[in-house]
This record gives C-alpha cells, sequence and structure tokens, in this order.
C-alpha cells in the first residue's frame, strides 16, 4: 500500500463527516446565511495567507524540479484562482471581498495555522506536505461529490464555487485521488524514513483534516472569541437568494 492510500484510508472517515456537515449540504443546497459566508471568506482569506507562506517553505525544501513545479502549480492557484471562490461568496452575501480581508484570526484559524507552523519550523518536506494536504484533497472531493450529485445547476448560487473546486478532482484527467499532486510528492518521500517518521506525519494529516472540519463548524455558527474583541462583519448586507 503507497502511503497516500494509507492516509486516505485514515483520513475519509473525517471526510465523510465534512461531506455531512450543514455548510457543506448548504452550499449544495444553494442556502447559506449571509453571515456564515461572510465568517467563512474573512477566516479563509487568513489561512490561505499562511498556507501561502506554507507553499514558499515546501518550495524552498524541494529537492527536485518535479516537485518544485507541483508546489509552484499551487501557488498560482491560490494566487490567481481560489480568490474566485471567496468572490462568489461574497456576491451571494451581498458584500465587498475586500471588506472581509484583513480581520483578527478566530480561534480555529489560529491553531490551524500555528499547526501548519509548526511543521514549518521543525519539520522536513513530508511532514509539511502531509500538513497541507487535507486542503486541497477535501476541497476537491467536495467539488467532485457535488457534482455527482447535480448540485451545480444554474438555479444554485453556489455553482461557481462547486464548479471551481470540481475541477481540481476532474475524472477526464485520468486523476485518482493518490495521483493529486501532492500525493505524488508524499509517495516520493516516505521511503526515506522508517515507519515512527511516517506515523508522526500521518498524525499531522489527520490533524488538519480534523481542522478542516472544524473550520467549516466554525464558519456555519460563527464561533469567535468569547472575551475577546474579534472579527467586524458589514451590517446592513443582502443576501442573494435562488
Amino acid at each position: 500500500m503507497s502511503f497516500s492510500t494509507e492516509l486516505i484510508e485514515a483520513g475519509t472517515p473525517i471526510l465523510d463527516h465534512i461531506m455531512e456537515h450543514p455548510f457543506v449540504k448548504g452550499i449544495g443546497a444553494g442556502q447559506l446565511s449571509k453571515e456564515a459566508l461572510m465568517f467563512y471568506v474573512t477566516q479563509d482569506f487568513n489561512y490561505l495567507n499562511e498556507f501561502l507562506h506554507a507553499d514558499a517553505v515546501a518550495l524552498l525544501k524541494s529537492t527536485s524540479r518535479e516537485d518544485m513545479q507541483i508546489i509552484d502549480n499551487q501557488l498560482d492557484f491560490l494566487l490567481s484562482s481560489e480568490s474566485e471562490a471567496h468572490k462568489n461568496f461574497c456576491e451571494v452575501a451581498g458584500t465587498s471581498y475586500k471588506s472581509l480581508q484583513g480581520q483578527p484570526m478566530a480561534p480555529t484559524t489560529k491553531l490551524y495555522t500555528n499547526h501548519m507552523l509548526e511543521t514549518l519550523k521543525a519539520g522536513d518536506l513530508i511532514d509539511i506536505i502531509a500538513a497541507m494536504t487535507p486542503c486541497p484533497w477535501t476541497y476537491a472531493e467536495i467539488g467532485k461529490k457535488l457534482v455527482e450529485q447535480g448540485k451545480n445547476t444554474p438555479d444554485n448560487v453556489f455553482t461557481p464555487w462547486i464548479e471551481l473546486y470540481a475541477d481540481t478532482a476532474d475524472e477526464d484527467s485520468g486523476e485518482t485521488p493518490e495521483q493529486l499532486p501532492l500525493f505524488e510528492i508524499l509517495d516520493r518521500e516516505a521511503p526515506k524514513y522508517s515507519r515512527q517518521r511516517l506515523n508522526q506525519a500521518k498524525r499531522s494529516f489527520l490533524e488538519s483534516c480534523e481542522f478542516e472540519w472544524d473550520f467549516w463548524e466554525q464558519a456555519y455558527y460563527q464561533k469567535d472569541w468569547q472575551f475577546l474583541p474579534g472579527v467586524k462583519l458589514p451590517v446592513g448586507t443582502t443576501v442573494k437568494t435562488k
């Protein structure tokens, strides 16, 4: 069994819970509160800034041009394309993307980004990639599943979001989950390490999987700091419906 297959099998139960989360279900149904959408965008903007830093460090730690190209492609997607997902949510919520940038990190965002920061400081390439992979993996699986369920209809206001992430798991490309680029890096790195070290990387992968679930939970219920100043969302916005 390849290391990527091992990770996917271990992470699939968490992925199954993510698929059933009310925020993800709401994307499929085309119905989410403007507050949940805006909270998500404020926090995902923060998270992706740190994810870009993780990509940059991974690029520095890469020793093959093949790995460098994979990481560079991901950087390009983050900088050039992923903002379209945020803009879709902002359009539906009736607010501007710029107005939701620069907000403080909510608790789960801070915990998740600190988890990645720990791997940047002390980990090898395998640790960094293991911590990063659950984000693109789960989003590609969400997009693919919602398309399989026929949720990307013309009257679903979130169809642009669905199709953006479904494209990263395009079945016409012949890719299987194990062959997605970041998993390829993990499979190339795995033979260099002992079982104990691989278990550490696996733990990091699974922690990130759980943080992905936490991230949806945080946004759906707008879980902010209880006693500290937190996220300030624009007032007077209107939500776009079907």
